[in-house]
C-alpha cells in the first residue's frame, strides 16, 4: 500500500512539471513559429520592396539614355538604356512572381509592363528618325508624359507594398505582443498548478511520514519486547538451547545449556559449536556430526542418533537428546541454527530398569513354560523309576529303564531349547530372521498344540540382515507369546518370512516378518498406547513392557514395527510386521554394536546326563560330558 502511494506522489511529482514543460514548449513553438511566419513575410515584402527599386532604377536609366541620345547624338548613351531594356522585361516577370498572391500588386506591374512597351516604341522610332533642333525641346517635353506615368505606377506599388509590410510588422508586433501574454499566464497558471499539487504530495507524504514513524517506533517497541520475552523464554525453559550463527560460532546460551555444558555464555559466544558442544557414539565412542553442521548441510531440521553423548567441561558424560532447527531471513536465506537439548540420563537409567523388569518377565516366564513342559515327563519318570523298583523281572525292568531314558530324552530336548532360545552373542552378526522366527515358533508348538492353536509357519527366504540375533529372538518370542494369549481353541496363527523394502526408502532391501492371529483383536483406541510403556489390556497376566521393548529393540536394530486389527468381522485378528533392513543400520544411519539387554544366561549344569556314553534311542542324544548349547545346537 505504502509503495503504491509513493510510487502515486513520484509520478506526480515528475508528471506535472513534464506536462507542464510540454504544454510551454508547444505554445513557444506555435508562437515561434507564428514569428518565424511573420519574418518570412516581411523579409518577402522587403525583398519586393528591394526588386521594385532595382526596377524602377532601370526606368531612370532609360530615361537617362534616350534623353542623353537625343540631346548629343551620341550613341554611347544607348547601351546603358539598351542593358536596361533588356533586364527590365526579367525583372518585372520575377516581380510579378514575388507578388503573385496579390492580384492587385500583379495588375500594377501588367500596367506598368503595358506603358513601358509603348515607351520603347516610341523611343525607337526617335532614336531610328532623331527629331530636328527645333522640336526637340518639344519632343522632350512630350517624353516627361509615359515616364510620370511609370513612375506613378512605379510609386503606387511600392506604396501598397510599403503598406502591406508596415501591416505584416504590426501583425509580428500584436503576436509577439499575445504570445508573451498568453506565456506569461501559461505559467502563471502552471506555477500556481504545480505549487498546489506539490503542496498536496508534500503534505500527503508528510502524513505518510509521520505515520511511518510512529509505525516504526511501534514496531521497534514490539519488537524490543518480543525480544525481551522470547530471550526470557529461552532462558526459562527447561531445555537447554543453543543458537549459533551462520559459520557455527556460538551465540546465544540459555541457563541450562550452561549448565549441562559448563560453559558460561560469555565464554563460549563467538566459540566454534563443536568446542562447547563436543558429542559421542555411546556404543563407539567416536564422535558424532554436531547438529549445527548437520543442519547447515541438508538445510532441514535435524537431530543425533539415538545414543549420544555430551562431555561436559569438567569430563563428565551426559545421555542427551538433542535436534536443531535452521533459523532463515525472510527471503529465505540461512542466517543461524537453533539446538534444543536435554540431559536424558535419568530417562536412560528408567528405561535400563524397565528393560530390566521385562527380562525379569521374560526369566518368570521361561521358568514357568519350562516347569510346565518338564512336569508331565518327570511325572511319567518318576512312575518308571517306582514300578522298576517293585520288579524283579529283569527284562521289566530293561524296557522301564529304556522309557525312563525317552522322558530323560524330553526333559534335555526342553533344556536345550531353552539355553538356545535365550544365550546369544552380544554383537552384530549376520543371520537369518527365517531360522530365527522357526526357531521361536518350534519353541511355542508345544504351548500352541496344548491350547489348540495351529502355528503355521512359511519362512523359506535366505535373506540375510546384520543385527543381534539375541534381541530379534526376544521381538519374535514376545509377538508370539502375545497372539498365543489372544488366541482361542481352534483358531490359527500365520507366521511368514518373506524378501521385502524398508517403507520410508524403497531402496533399502531387507525382511519382512508377519505375525497374524484370529483373536479378538485390538479396539481402535488403544492402537496408539500399545506401544508405551506399562499399558497392557491382560490385567494381572501382563507387565505392559512387551511391546514397548520389542519396538525398541526393532527400532535398535534399524527395523520397523507395525500392527493393525480388527475387533469384528470375518478378518477378526491383529497382526505384527517387522521389518529389519540387510545393512544392520539403525534408522540414524548409525552402524551400533551392542549387549543383549534380554538375553538370559542359564547354568548348563542342570541339563541331565548319563555316566555312560552317548545312547540314541528314538530321542536327542546326551552326552557323558555336556557343554553350553550354542543358537546353532539349539533345536
Amino acid at each position: 500500500m505504502e509503495q503504491r502511494f509513493y510510487n502515486r506522489m513520484l509520478l506526480r511529482l515528475l508528471g506535472l512539471p513534464i506536462i507542464a514543460l510540454a504544454a510551454l514548449a508547444f505554445v513557444l513553438a506555435s508562437g515561434l513559429q507564428q514569428v518565424e511566419t511573420s519574418a518570412r513575410s516581411m523579409d518577402q515584402s522587403d525583398m519586393v520592396i528591394a526588386r521594385a527599386d532595382v526596377l524602377f532604377r532601370l526606368l531612370i536609366d532609360e530615361e537617362t539614355g534616350i534623353r542623353g541620345y537625343l540631346l548629343t547624338h551620341d550613341s554611347s548613351f544607348l547601351e546603358p538604356l539598351r542593358r536596361a531594356d533588356k533586364d527590365f522585361d526579367p525583372d518585372l516577370e520575377e516581380l510579378v512572381q514575388m507578388v503573385r498572391a496579390r492580384p492587385g500588386q500583379v495588375d500594377r506591374l501588367r500596367q506598368l509592363q503595358r506603358t513601358h512597351e509603348q515607351w520603347e516604341i516610341e523611343s525607337e522610332r526617335e532614336i531610328t528618325d532623331p527629331p530636328s533642333s527645333e522640336d526637340m525641346e518639344r519632343l522632350l517635353l512630350d517624353r516627361n508624359g509615359p515616364m510620370n506615368v511609370m513612375r506613378t505606377q512605379m510609386t503606387q506599388f511600392l506604396e501598397r507594398e510599403q503598406q502591406v509590410r508596415d501591416e505584416r510588422a504590426a501583425f509580428f508586433t500584436k503576436e509577439g505582443h499575445q504570445s508573451e501574454s498568453y506565456m506569461a499566464i501559461l505559467i502563471g497558471l502552471i506555477a500556481i498548478l504545480i505549487a498546489w499539487v506539490t503542496q498536496r504530495a508534500f503534505v500527503s507524504l508528510a502524513s505518510v511520514h509521520r505515520r511511518q514513524v510512529d509505525e516504526i517506533h511501534n514496531s521497534s517497541r514490539i519488537s524490543f519486547e518480543r525480544e525481551q520475552w522470547l530471550n526470557t523464554t529461552l532462558r526459562s525453559i527447561g531445555d537447554a538451547v543453543i543458537a549459533c550463527d551462520v559459520t557455527g560460532r556460538v551465540v546465544f546460551m540459555n541457563p541450562v545449556a550452561e549448565h549441562l555444558t559448563g560453559w558460561n555464555e560469555a565464554s563460549a559466544r563467538g566459540k566454534e559449536l563443536p568446542e562447547i558442544f563436543p558429542i559421542f557414539n555411546e556404543l563407539t565412542q567416536e564422535p558424532i556430526e554436531n547438529p549445527v553442521d548437520k543442519v547447515r548441510r541438508m538445510q532441514t531440521i535435524a537431530g543425533t542418533s539415538n545414543h549420544t553423548y555430551l562431555l561436559r567441561k569438567d569430563g563428565k558424560q551426559l545421555s542427551i537428546d538433542d535436534s536443531g532447527a535452521p533459523i532463515r531471513s525472510t527471503s529465505g536465506e540461512l542466517i543461524g541454527v537453533v539446538m534444543v537439548f536435554r540431559d536424558i540420563t535419568d530417562r536412560k537409567r528408567s528405561d535400563d530398569a524397565l528393560m530390566r523388569a521385562e527380562k525379569l518377565a521374560a526369566a518368570g516366564r521361561l521358568a514357568a513354560s519350562v516347569a510346565h513342559e518338564v512336569n508331565n515327563p518327570l511325572e511319567g519318570l518318576t512312575n518308571l523309576v517306582y514300578i522298576a523298583r517293585t520288579t524283579d523281572d529283569l527284562a521289566e525292568v530293561r524296557s522301564l529303564l529304556i522309557q525312563a531314558e525317552q522322558e530323560l530324552g524330553r526333559i534335555a530336548h526342553i533344556t536345550r531349547q531353552s539355553l538356545g532360545f535365550y544365550r546369544e552373542i552380544t554383537a552384530k552378526a549376520t543371520y537369518k530372521p527365517a531360522i530365527v522366527i522357526q526357531e521361536v515358533a518350534d519353541f511355542y508348538r508345544t504351548r500352541a498344540l496344548s491350547m489348540g492353536v495351529s502355528l503355521v509357519v512359511h519362512a523359506d527366504t535366505d535373506v540375510e540382515v546384520i543385527g543381534v540375533a539375541g534381541e530379534v529372538r526376544q521381538v519374535f518370542s514376545n509377538l508370539i507369546a502375545n497372539s498365543l494369549d489372544a488366541s482361542s481353541r481352534g483358531t490359527r496363527i500365520r507366521i511368514h518370512a518373506r524378501k521385502s523394502f524398508d517403507p520410508h526408502n524403497p531402496l533399502l532391501p531387507g525382511v519382512r516378518i508377519s505375525i497374524a492371529d484370529c483373536g479378538s483383536g485390538i479396539p481402535p483406541r488403544f492402537l496408539k498406547e500399545i506401544f508405551e510403556p506399562f499399558f497392557t489390556t491382560k490385567k494381572d497376566t501382563g507387565t505392559g513392557l512387551g511391546l514397548w521393548v520389542s519396538r525398541q529393540l526393532v527400532e535398535k536394530n534399524g527395523g520397523t514395527l507395525r500392527v493393525r486389527s480388527k475387533i469384528d468381522g470375518d478378518r477378526r485378528g491383529t497382526t505384527f510386521s517387522v521389518f529389519l533392513p540387510c545393512s544392520g543400520k539403525t534408522s540414524d544411519g548409525v552402524e551400533e554394536t551392542s549387549e543383549t539387554t534380554f538375553g538370559l544366561t542359564l547354568s548348563t549344569q542342570s541339563v541331565l546326563t548319563s555316566p555312560h556314553s552317548a545312547v540314541t534311542m528314538g530321542g536327542p542324544q546326551i552326552s557323558p560330558q555336556a557343554k553350553p548349547i550354542t543358537p546353532n545346537q539349539a533345536l
